[in-house]
């Protein structure tokens, strides 16, 4: 007869096995489908498909990513006006104005890191840009237009519009007549006049470019859920409301990520099928790709580890291992 104390210990060690696995059945089959993904690409390439089988192969990932993109837009809404509105607004001016402090440090680490990484590393061929510098388009930058561009989406003049577009500055070309010593705009230059001559003059305008408007929408519904939590028992109804929202979109995500394998192998195939020369571009773009991994684990994996470590004092890795299915997911699919 068998030893009744390791049987035991036997029957605790397959039920914690089928325990860890039907809590982390979704990540693994998220890994399984990076997998697939990559050995199905690498599979088909050899038999050269024509760019409709292509089209076909990453369609379902095509239709997994608009799902988790429609998701997006009313979990935000609903979850933040619902937890604003559970806060008193003391509590909410404190976390808007932590929550702003920690978006500009976090990105301007992010910026100083990329900065340092690319004069350390030099990812690219100094060859190609000495051969394409000199057709390419200098675009103008400037710092002043950022912070105020920051400033405009913050601050969206339509709601409506800030959930599909994103306002930024550009610099167009603008053609002045000069005539005697003075300067008409040409939308006023007269035909019969002697123009002595033109100037191209780049000046700043406000433009709107595809993107969702995520910080203007955050900032309307913090301020929303604030107002609204100090009305008290005239607003539970609406409290309420946003509350079964919030429940209801976050079963639908919850739903959608099941969808996950299927989805990432098809985003993953139909990138490495879309690719004419495979290793041509992997060579090409190696030690840029490596610079970039590198950063974003350096970024990730310490600079965020310490920042959890410093503000909540526990242990880090305990929290971002939790957090290993949404990165491969953002990873496949090359989003967040």
């Amino acid at each position: 007869m068998g030893d009744p104390t390791a049987a035991a210990a036997s029957c605790s060690k397959l039920r914690q096995i089928k325990r860890w696995l039907r809590k982390n059945l979704l990540l693994l089959v998220t890994v399984s489908g990076v997998f697939f993904g990559v050995v199905l690409g690498v599979g088909l390439r050899p038999l050269h498909l024509s760019p409709d089988a292509i089209l076909l192969v990453s369609y379902p990932g095509e239709l997994f990513m608009r799902l988790l993109k429609l998701m997006i837009l009313p979990l935000v809404i609903a979850s933040l006006i619902a937890g604003a509105a559970s806060l008193n607004a003391k509590m909410n001016g404190r976390l808007a104005i932590r929550t702003m402090v920690y978006f500009l440090l976090t990105s301007l680490f992010n910026a100083a890191l990329g900065v340092a990484l690319a004069l350390v590393m030099h990812p690219g061929d100094p060859e190609t840009k000495r051969i394409l510098g000199a057709g390419t388009e200098h675009r103008e930058v400037n710092i002043l237009d950022g912070f105020l561009d920051l400033g405009r989406n913050i601050f969206p003049d339509n709601l409506f519009q800030a959930a599909f577009q994103q306002a930024h500055t550009v610099y167009v070309p603008r053609q002045v007549y000069v005539r005697n010593g003075t300067e008409n705009d040409t939308a006023i230059a007269s035909v019969d006049i002697d123009i002595l001559k033109a100037n191209i003059r780049m000046v700043r305008d406000i433009q709107y470019r595809e993107g969702t408007n995520t910080l203007g929408i955050i900032f309307f519904c913090l301020v929303f859920g604030t107002v609204l939590g100090t009305l008290g028992r005239k607003a539970r109804v609406v409290v309420e409301f946003f509350s079964a929202v919030d429940e209801v979109i976050m079963k639908m995500v919850t739903g959608v990520m099941w969808l996950t394998p299927i989805g990432v192998s098809s985003v993953i195939a139909g990138k490495i099928l879309s690719v004419e020369n495979l290793g041509l571009v992997t060579v090409q773009l190696g030690w840029f790709i490596f610079t970039v991994v590198l950063g974003v684990l350096l970024y990730q994996l310490v600079f965020m580890q310490l920042i959890y470590l410093a503000i909540v004092r526990r242990n880090p890795f305990k929290f971002y291992c939790g957090l290993i299915q949404a990165t491969l997911t953002a990873f496949a699919t090359a989003s967040t």
